[in-house]
C-alpha cells in the first residue's frame, strides 16, 4: 500500500516566507524602538536592520506607525497576563494592587524607549462613547473584584462602593502616566509607586487607618 506524502504548494511556501519576512521586519523594529525610542528610529534603519530595500518594508506595514499600532496588541496581551499574576493573585487587596503598580512602573522604565509611544497610542485608541479607554477598561473588572474581595475580608473600606474604589485606583493609577505625556523627566516609577502606597492607604478600612496613625 502506498503512503501519501503531504506536498506543501509554493503558495503555501510563500505565504511562509511572507510570514517569517514580515516577523523578522516587526522584531527588528521592536530592537530599534526600545534603543532608540520611535521617533529616532527611520524606516530606512529598520530595513537594514531586516536585510531588507525600504520598498519591501513597505509591502509589509503601512507606516512606522501601524507597526507601534500592532506593539498595542501586545500591551493589551501583556497587561492581562500581569493582572493575572499581580492582581487576581492570593494576597491582600492592598498588597495585590501594589504589587500590580510595582510591576507597571518596573516594565515603563525597562522599556523606557518606546514605552511613551506606545502608551500614548493606546490613550488614543478609544471606545465607545462614554466608555473608558479599552487599556482602562481592562484593569476596571479586575481591581473592582479585587476590591471587594478585600471588603468581604475586612482589608477594605466598606464605606464606599467597591466600583467607586476602583474608579478612584484607576484615577490615581493613570496621572502618572498622564503627567508624563506632558513632560518626559517626569519620574514616573517613582510616582507610580508612591501611587500605590497611598492607594493602600487610601482603601484600607477607617479603624485600620487609625490604628496605623495612633502607632505613628
Amino acid at each position: 500500500m502506498r503512503t501519501a506524502v503531504a506536498q506543501v504548494s509554493p503558495e503555501g511556501r510563500r505565504a511562509r516566507k511572507k510570514r517569517e519576512l514580515r516577523s523578522r521586519i516587526y522584531q527588528k523594529a521592536q530592537k530599534l524602538f526600545l534603543a532608540r525610542g520611535f521617533e529616532a528610529t527611520t524606516v530606512e534603519q529598520i530595513a537594514a536592520a531586516a536585510d531588507i530595500a525600504p520598498a519591501t518594508f513597505f509591502n509589509h506595514f503601512q507606516s512606522k506607525h501601524a507597526l507601534l499600532g500592532e506593539m498595542t496588541t501586545e500591551v493589551f496581551d501583556h497587561l492581562q497576563a500581569l493582572i493575572q499574576q499581580h492582581l487576581l493573585r492570593p494576597g491582600t487587596a492592598q498588597d495585590r494592587i501594589v504589587d500590580f503598580a510595582e510591576r507597571a512602573a518596573h516594565n515603563a522604565a525597562a522599556a523606557r524607549g518606546v514605552a511613551r509611544d506606545l502608551v500614548l497610542e493606546l490613550m488614543r485608541t478609544r471606545g465607545r462613547p462614554g466608555e473608558a479607554p479599552p487599556y482602562l477598561e481592562r484593569i476596571f473588572a479586575p481591581i473592582t473584584r479585587t476590591l471587594r474581595d478585600g471588603q468581604r475580608r475586612g482589608e477594605v473600606r466598606t464605606d464606599l462602593d467597591a466600583a467607586f474604589l476602583a474608579e478612584m485606583v484607576l484615577g490615581a493609577l493613570n496621572a502618572p502616566f498622564i503627567n508624563w505625556m506632558n513632560d518626559p523627566d517626569y519620574p514616573l516609577e517613582r510616582r507610580l509607586r508612591q501611587a500605590a502606597v497611598f492607594i493602600g492607604e487610601a482603601i484600607r478600612p477607617r479603624t485600620a487607618r487609625s490604628r496605623r496613625a495612633a502607632t505613628r
